[in-house]
């Protein structure tokens, strides 16, 4: 044994005659150790009695009579962050001198900067003074490895009006970091804001653990940009065949520019088509689709559709962007509808009050549908010959005023002009009649 041939070497350098005490002891030590082959109680108590016989010389030497123990640690089963690429420098052992192994017996001794695997079982062994503990510290260990986090988007597309920020960024998993590389970087606040063109990097975090992989998303911050439609009438009211202006306009509202820009008509079977200008582009009568190959940011196009109210169906126009390059992300402003109530009130320019009856009073078509209406009838020189509320088709041609001819008179042939007045109607309908007395 080392520990024998140690002391016999120290007795053998001590054997001078200088201290008897000292040839006594070896002699003791020796038939302690002989008598069964390795150190027992007493060459234990032997030593112990040499550490007040010789002082510190071969004390450290001395006090070790018996096996090496294995290390000791506060846990046998270690978790670590895969991330951190854990070694056996990493796991936990109280005692500072140890080696390790791939077996409990016998194995291969692995360096202390061998990686760590998951569910894997390493033993360490002590050593003291050159001698290995026989026994040694099972510890298994378990890596942490949270999956990569996923995503429907890995390209997210932000409009620079909403001033869009790493916490707008959209994945599956909950519990997420972000980073702006995908190996180490720097990690990102989630008011972070986004870059056009830029990746950026997620990695799930579980117990402070971060995932291996990175996912990454791509990001498209678009320029502020917005088509804006809308939509008026000159009349609102229109009388049955009266013919009528939708006006049609396309505003950018952004700072980028629009191409390829397409908008839908609908008109309902109320609405006979009549012509159409436009400032841009061109409208297709056909198919009702207004097509313009680009409109600058803060550009205006006007489309102007001349319409006749027909005496059928309904009166709806709706018209709506389909098409841009790029797309319009705002579509709240990307239609626009109007809805006309035309009037069924119909004004024959001429009658004949000759008492034939054929044609002998003035007729408005509907009159009787607006009791607050109120008809005035005028001379060519601007006089008023005729007035009356709530009109009920009777006028023969007698003047109801005094003025050119006495009130209840008979007015002479000729063209008069009149105004028709009511509350439902937006605009007053003027317009001429002719007379005829014959």
């Amino acid at each position: 044994m080392k520990i024998y041939l140690e002391l016999m070497g120290f007795c053998q350098k001590n054997n001078s005659g200088r201290f008897k005490l000292t040839l006594l002891f070896c002699l003791l030590f020796s038939l302690a150790v002989k008598s069964s082959g390795h150190p027992n109680p007493m060459a234990i108590f032997t030593a112990n009695k040499a550490k007040y016989a010789f002082g510190n010389e071969y004390a450290a030497r001395l006090s070790y009579i018996g096996e090496v123990k294995p290390p000791t640690t506060t846990n046998t089963l270690q978790e670590f962050c895969a991330l951190d690429q854990p070694t056996l420098y990493s796991v936990q052992v109280n005692e500072s001198k140890v080696i390790w192994y791939d077996k409990p017996f016998n194995g291969n001794q692995l360096p202390a900067n061998t990686l760590l695997k998951a569910n894997t079982t390493f033993y360490a062994a002590q050593i003291i003074n050159g001698e290995e503990s026989s026994q040694r510290l099972a510890i298994t260990i378990a890596l942490l490895a949270p999956t990569t986090p996923t995503t429907t988007k890995k390209i997210q597309v932000f409009s620079a009006t909403e001033n869009p920020t790493i916490a707008d960024l959209e994945v599956n998993e909950t519990y997420i970091i972000w980073c702006d590389a995908p190996k180490a970087g720097e990690l990102l606040d989630f008011d972070t804001p986004l870059e056009n063109g830029k990746s950026y990097y997620a990695a799930q975090l579980v117990s402070n653990c971060e995932s291996v992989e990175r996912l990454m998303v791509k990001v498209e911050v678009q320029e502020t940009s917005d088509l804006k439609l809308t939509k008026t009438v000159n009349i609102k009211h229109p009388m049955i065949g009266e013919k009528v202006v939708l006006t049609i306009t396309l505003e950018n509202d952004g700072t980028s520019n629009f191409q390829n820009i397409s908008i839908k008509e609908h008109l309902d079977r109320g609405f006979n088509y009549v012509n159409a200008k436009t400032t841009k582009g061109t409208y297709n009568a056909s198919d009702q689709v207004w097509t313009l190959s680009s409109l600058p940011a803060k550009g205006t196009a006007v489309l102007d559709l001349e319409v006749e109210a027909m005496p059928y169906g309904n009166y709806n126009s709706i018209s709506a962007i389909e098409t841009s390059m790029p797309l319009d992300r705002n579509s709240k402003n990307n239609s626009a509808d109007i809805t006309l109530e035309p009037s069924c009130i119909n004004i024959y320019n001429e009658f004949t009050p000759n008492d034939d009856g054929d044609n002998d009073y003035f007729r408005i078509d509907c009159i009787e549908t607006f009791p607050e209406s109120e008809l005035q009838v005028f001379n060519r020189y601007g006089a008023l010959v005729y007035q009356k509320k709530a009109y009920q088709n009777d006028w023969r041609g007698l003047a109801n005023v005094n003025g050119v001819v006495g009130k209840g008179e008979p007015l002479p042939t000729g063209t008069y002009f009149y105004i028709l007045k009511t509350d439902s109607l937006s605009d007053n309908k003027t317009g001429w009649l002719f007379l005829r007395k014959d």
